[in-house]
């Protein structure tokens, strides 16, 4: 339409190649002569007055694409100073066969990495950039081992419901931002950084490792109550902790004393606490002495010199003994205190909780240990200790000594 258009008011206003009205040719000079403007180009306002005349639409705006005003220049967060050469990203290695890029390594702990960057000294953020980039490149990798091992064993029913469901996660994905894709889209990158389709796959890759790892690991982490018992047993003293008992003891030249030790027995014997008068009697520590395990034949089996034995036995917390001499001693005992903690028996259900989680946690620690190992071993990948260099001397150029 618009061709015939423009073909038309090129005929009807002449050209450089057609006839004058004398038939003969223009030239260049014709231009600027008065006599000829009526076969000069008209002005784009008489254009559209002879268009609009014929009944024929206004000549359309030329189209020209916007210039966008700012482009997304802060992918990667990096630090540089002028004259600092800084490695955006680069290809460090291969997973089975997919490239990994540094920046998949690097941009989950940027933040982490900056922060240390500008709180610590640079000798110690040093080590806690290779420490932090390693640790992140491993998970990085098995993380691409297990997926695609969670893949290599997926049915094509499974993969047809994975399709499915990962369409409706793309659909959920969208309504809770708004229901419109590009608004969603956009928010997402806000949120998180991701465009929808990123995120959709980091979902996609947490089910299909949590979907290998229910089938691997899971099985065995079953806890039977032989092991609870098992367990308790090893653990006994932690739940029937023995009780502990605090013992006292004044002890005072008999000879010149017999005046003290008598009126510190009479304190003693009007219900003075043990502590007091001990402290008027100038020992150390209140008169506190020693602390045991308390055995299971009572106070009587304390790991005591044998002549305390029969002063102590039978005291009760508080009490005193009465006084007794020993070569040039005179000497009173007390039970200052015991402690009974809490006993916890097998019959505990919280108990019984307790056991059965932490085994299982155990189990699954030591099961996905040695599934980790086996994908490692089956996996092809680049040398993991050349990859962790070639991110960590990335990593590096972002980040110049201060």
């Amino acid at each position: 339409m618009w061709t015939l258009v423009w073909i038309a008011a090129a005929l009807a206003v002449g050209g450089c190649a057609a006839d004058g009205p004398s038939g003969s040719k223009l030239s260049l000079a014709d231009f600027s002569n008065p006599e000829k403007a009526s076969t000069q180009r008209p002005s784009k306002q008489a254009v559209q007055e002879i268009l609009l005349d014929a009944g024929l639409g206004m000549v359309p705006e030329t189209k020209v694409m916007p210039n966008p005003e700012s482009v997304n220049n802060t992918f990667f967060n990096v630090e540089a100073v002028v004259g600092q050469p800084v490695v955006v990203d680069s290809l460090i290695g291969q997973v089975n066969g997919r490239p990994i890029y540094a920046d998949e390594v690097l941009t989950p702990i940027m933040d982490r990495l900056s922060a240390t960057y500008r709180d610590q000294p640079y000798s110690t953020f040093q080590r806690q950039l290779t420490g932090l980039v390693i640790e992140q490149l491993r998970a990085v990798i098995i993380n691409e081992l297990i997926v695609a091992e969670s893949r290599a064993g997926m049915s094509s029913e499974q993969q047809g419901g994975l399709l499915a469901f990962m369409n409706q996660v793309r659909e959920e994905a969208v309504r809770k931002r708004g229901g419109v894709e590009s608004e969603a889209e956009r928010r997402l990158i806000e949120e998180e950084g991701k465009t929808i389709d990123e995120y959709l796959e980091d979902e996609q890759e947490k089910m299909l490792i949590q979907e290998v790892l229910k089938n691997k690991v899971a099985p065995q982490t079953v806890v039977s109550w032989r092991d609870i018992e098992r367990s308790y047993r090893a653990r006994k003293t932690e739940f029937q902790p023995a009780s502990t008992v605090t013992l006292g003891r004044i002890r005072l030249s008999t000879a010149g004393n017999e005046e003290q030790v008598s009126l510190l027995q009479a304190e003693i014997e009007a219900g003075e606490p043990f502590m007091v008068v001990a402290r008027q009697a100038g020992m150390s520590n209140d008169g506190v002495w020693q602390t045991f395990k308390l055995p299971d034949g009572g106070l009587g089996e304390l790991p005591l010199a044998s002549f305390y034995t029969p002063h102590i036995k039978d005291l009760k917390p508080g009490e005193v003994s009465k006084p007794f001499e020993r070569g040039v001693w005179t000497i009173w005992v007390s039970v200052i205190d015991i402690e009974k903690p809490l006993q916890r028996s097998l019959d505990d259900s919280d108990v019984q909780r307790m056991l059965q989680q932490q085994i299982s946690m155990a189990r699954a620690q030591e099961a996905e240990g040695r599934f980790i190992g086996e994908v490692l071993q089956r996996g092809i990948f680049d040398d993991i200790k050349l990859m962790g260099e070639r991110a960590v001397a990335i990593a590096f150029s972002r980040f110049p000594p201060k």
